[in-house]
């Protein structure tokens, strides 16, 4: 017999070297991003997550993954946006998904959010500060941005 879940589902997005900031990051910095990513999109189990990264770093982080997800190993300008736009096909995600978050301030994603919405699925942007581009704002669409990671929080405080 096959259950089917009537639990809200998400679709995450997730340009893992746009939210931490620098395609050489740690592993650590990297995990530490992607959970922050994943607190502030109020994750759930059952969601879907498509997490795309370079191959060095997408090597420190693979088996070490803190939720489910399809991780995807690109290379080049843009390849990330690439990959996790061609996941996102407007239909596709109106049909299957309650709500659509997109871990990534660029630009490219304005389009594909904007449509999406447009077919009644809400959608979330979760961008570092200072990386939201003016694309994505203004737009009717829900912006979050992650906090800084705890060492940068404490290094403000003792200072």
């Amino acid at each position: 017999m096959t259950t089917i879940s009537l639990a809200p589902r998400s679709l995450h997005l997730v340009d893992l070297e746009n939210l931490v900031g620098d395609p050489a990051a740690s592993g650590p910095e990297a995990l530490d991003a992607l959970a922050r990513f994943l607190a502030v999109a109020e994750w759930h189990e059952g969601d879907l997550v498509q997490l795309a990264a370079n191959p060095g770093l997408l090597r420190e982080v693979a088996f070490d993954l803190p939720v489910p997800c399809n991780p995807h190993a690109v290379r080049g300008d843009d390849a990330a946006d690439a990959m996790l736009l061609s996941h996102a096909v407007p239909e596709w995600v109106a049909a299957r998904f309650d709500r659509l978050v997109v871990g990534s301030g660029d630009h490219a994603f304005a389009p594909r959010a904007v449509a999406v919405r447009d077919l009644g699925v809400p959608v979330v942007i979760v961008s570092r500060p200072g990386s939201l581009s003016s694309a994505l704002q203004g737009r009717g669409l829900g912006v979050r941005l992650l906090p800084a990671p705890a060492r940068a929080r404490e290094e403000v405080l003792a200072a």
